[in-house]
């Protein structure tokens, strides 16, 4: 009977990229590895019903995202406090969460390290009771960029810059209301972030000091004043440290109330929520077991 028993849940439209011959790849990978293999494709519906009862089927000791941040996302969900491991093979349009593990490249180079199956226990951000966090998250000028190009028909970097011109020309501040450690804060920002991690997918390091591990979580509140101050923040998403900025300020916490009244998209781990007029946060403190390197 083999140890390992791994079920790969696959996105097959991540990323846009062609995962025909994944599955062959795969099998013939962990055979040499000694380990039985299953596999399941989402659909957009009712997957995590559908991974939650394959689960029970299967009996995993190891559970693969096969995908973006949100295929990692659907994933966690169902593992929260669950003695089984969690793996990531990277095949999405965003792969932050697979960036601020530095995991490798290649398909090859993840599946030996999914069947070594080195891990550790990562916290989870909970927010407004029905939802996760792994990597982050954010409300305003980012979430509209998301949701702008997610409607829009064109795609890859092409449609994100189509996307990123139509969003800079609307960017404007919004209000928020903050209550965190005990104070309240009211600030005009173009973007709050709930950071469980050190960067964005591009490699742009927003909280420095984030450990998805330590027990709790970073808000960042981005406030530039002015039209070259808005400039400035945009520019390091590509070249340099966000953090370093003057209008940037970040928090240490274990939870926060944000007041959304002027109705900003919130998206998570790379997917829109909606336009919440409250956003309730709270740390899961080391609630899922994580392949690492």
């Amino acid at each position: 009977m083999p140890e390992e028993n791994i079920l790969f849940v696959i996105n097959p439209i991540s990323g846009d990229i062609e995962k025909d011959d994944l599955t062959t790849e795969v099998r013939n990978f962990m055979k040499s590895h000694h380990c039985n293999i299953e596999f399941l494709h989402t659909t957009g519906k009712n997957d995590k019903q559908k991974i939650t009862d394959k689960i029970k089927t299967v009996q995993p000791t190891t559970l693969v995202a096969v995908g973006g941040d949100g295929t990692c996302n659907l994933v966690a969900q169902t593992l929260l406090h669950k003695s089984i491991k969690m793996g990531i093979l990277p095949l999405g349009s965003a792969n932050g969460m697979a960036s601020e593990l530095n995991l490798p490249k290649t398909v090859e180079e993840n599946l030996e390290l999914i069947a070594k199956g080195k891990s550790k226990k990562i916290d989870v951000l909970q927010i407004n009771d029905n939802h996760i966090c792994l990597h982050l998250s954010d409300i305003g000028f980012n979430a509209q960029l998301i949701n702008t190009y997610e409607k829009s028909d064109s795609r890859g970097l092409f449609g994100y810059t189509k996307s990123f011109i139509e969003e800079f020309g609307n960017a404007s501040p919004a209000k928020y209301e903050i209550m965190l450690n005990d104070a309240t804060i009211s600030r005009n920002a173009f973007m709050v972030v709930l950071a469980n991690a050190s960067k964005f997918g591009t490699g742009a390091i927003i909280n420095p000091e984030g450990k998805p591990d330590d027990g709790y979580f970073e808000l960042v509140i981005i406030r530039p004043q002015n039209f070259a101050e808005f400039l400035e923040m945009l520019i390091p998403f590509y070249t340099r440290k966000i953090h370093t900025l003057d209008f940037v300020d970040t928090y240490k916490c274990k939870q926060v109330q944000i007041k959304n009244p002027e109705q900003q998209n919130l998206q998570i781990d790379g997917e829109i929520i909606g336009q919440p007029l409250q956003v309730n946060v709270e740390i899961l403190p080391r609630s899922v077991e994580l392949i690492v390197p």
